[in-house]
This record gives structure tokens, C-alpha cells and sequence, in this order.
């Protein structure tokens, strides 16, 4: 898998508990990641803080292919300098940060949740094209493939997809593939062991340009390929958990 190792990363991902509409969801994790924010370690160890949300601007597209109806969820962003970060400052054992995530269970925000670091593999990146459009495709690995064998696979699928006619509408491709650098250091911020997944991230300058990429022929037919072979179409006899929208990114933290 030809590609560039990005930032050091850790992402949560947070699906909303059925008793919550998206929109309340979304909101409760919008006040949490202020509460987090205005943490003094936080700003000061943190490169970067996003906050992830889902719009309906390709539901279209994602109805065509064949993918199940998103579940609410809101995924959050972490970028760290390094490990240090983490370790010698100890910035996921702060008490206070501690205390926003106790409290944050009330509504299920770490029950619900997988969240690990992440190697991000960079396909395509448009040196100062700002994203309209942003896309965030998540995939639970099926158990007839391993985490590593899932993250080659789709690997191998942004290459040939990078490689198509319609490269210059994408103005960022990029691959979060799981790690265990800080699984220590989430669980005992309360977080259960994550589940093996990837996530995939687009984005385009705009709207028309994200169209036109989920509709050039050669892509459509790699992803309705895979979505039947990893069993993630929403008629397969045992569908594998997926998740794929059009986002809202919201950044908290931005110290580069």
C-alpha cells in the first residue's frame, strides 16, 4: 500500500444511544467537547481537535450504493505531537478531563463508543484547497478478514480509486488504520477495548465535485464491489456493521 504516514492521531467514535435523536446527540457532544477544550492540558498537548457530525448532503449517493441508513454518530479527532504528549504529560489521566467523561454518561458517550489511535495514510492531499465536503466512511471488519487484511484490501481499493480520471476533484483521500498506542491510556479513560474497524476520509472542495466522484463509473463499480464483499449492502443475509456520510467537521483546537 503505497502511501504516506500522517500526524499521530486517536479517534472516538460515538453512536448515539436509541434513546436520543441524532440532533440531541449531536448537541450533547458539541457541550462535551467544549468542556474539554477549555481544559488547560488539553490546549496545551493537543495539535488539533475536530468534532465530526453527520449532514444529508449524499444520502442519494449512499442509498445507490447499496449502504444501510447511517446510525447517529459523531466522531471525534485528537492530534498529538507525539506519545509524550500522552505519557509525560499525562494528559488522558487528568483528573478534570477525567471528571468531563464521567460525566458524559449520562447520555452513553463511552459505552457506546470504539475509539483508538490511528496511522493515517495520505492518497491525496491539494496543497491549500479548503474542504466544502467532507465524507467519512467507517467499516467494522467482517469476521472472515482480519483487521490487517481489511486495511490492505481497502488500501489497495483508495489506490485504484485515487488513480481514476477524477483525481483532481478530490482535495483530500486519506485511510485511519487502528494502532495500539494508547489503548491503555483510553480504557482507563473509561473507554471499552475498540473493535476492529478502518475509516476512510474525502473531501473535496465542492459539493459538485464530491458528485461527481461518487458517480464516475470506474468508482461506483469499485465500491458496490466491495460493499458485496465485505457484506456491507443492507440486503446481505449477515450484514457487517457499516457507517457512511457526509460530514460537518467543527474544529475545536487547531495549534499548528
Amino acid at each position: 500500500m503505497s502511501s504516506t504516514t500522517k500526524r499521530s492521531c486517536f479517534i472516538g467514535i460515538h453512536r448515539a444511544p436509541p434513546n436520543l435523536s441524532r440532533e440531541m446527540f449531536e448537541a450533547k457532544a458539541g457541550a462535551l467537547g467544549d468542556a474539554i477544550v477549555a481544559l488547560p492540558v488539553v490546549q496545551k498537548n493537543l495539535l488539533k481537535l475536530e468534532i465530526i457530525s453527520q449532514n444529508t448532503l449524499m444520502d442519494k449517493h449512499m442509498d445507490v450504493l447499496g449502504l444501510p441508513e447511517p446510525a447517529p454518530t459523531v466522531v471525534m479527532s485528537f492530534e498529538y505531537e507525539s506519545l509524550d504528549n500522552l505519557d509525560e504529560a499525562c494528559m488522558l489521566k487528568d483528573p478534570a478531563l477525567q471528571k468531563v467523561f464521567e460525566e458524559s454518561d449520562d447520555f452513553g458517550f463511552r459505552k457506546h463508543a470504539t475509539a483508538f489511535a490511528a496511522d493515517v495514510y495520505t492518497k491525496v492531499e491539494a496543497p491549500g484547497i479548503t474542504a466544502g465536503v467532507t465524507v467519512i466512511t467507517i467499516f467494522a471488519c467482517p469476521p472472515q478478514f482480519s483487521a490487517d487484511q481489511l486495511g490492505q484490501k481497502f488500501g489497495e481499493l483508495m489506490d485504484k480509486a485515487a488513480a481514476q480520471s477524477i483525481r483532481n476533484r478530490f482535495s483530500h483521500y486519506s485511510l485511519w488504520l487502528q494502532n495500539d498506542a494508547v489503548d491503555k491510556h483510553l480504557q482507563a479513560l473509561g473507554y471499552p477495548a475498540p473493535k476492529p474497524l478502518i475509516v476512510a476520509r474525502t473531501e473535496s472542495e465542492h459539493l459538485d465535485h464530491m458528485k461527481e466522484i461518487f458517480e464516475h463509473s470506474e468508482i461506483s463499480r469499485l465500491a458496490k464491489e466491495a460493499i458485496q464483499e465485505f457484506s456491507y449492502h443492507r440486503d446481505s443475509d449477515n450484514p457487517a456493521e457499516s457507517c457512511c456520510f457526509a460530514a460537518d467537521v467543527v474544529t475545536k483546537i487547531n495549534n499548528y
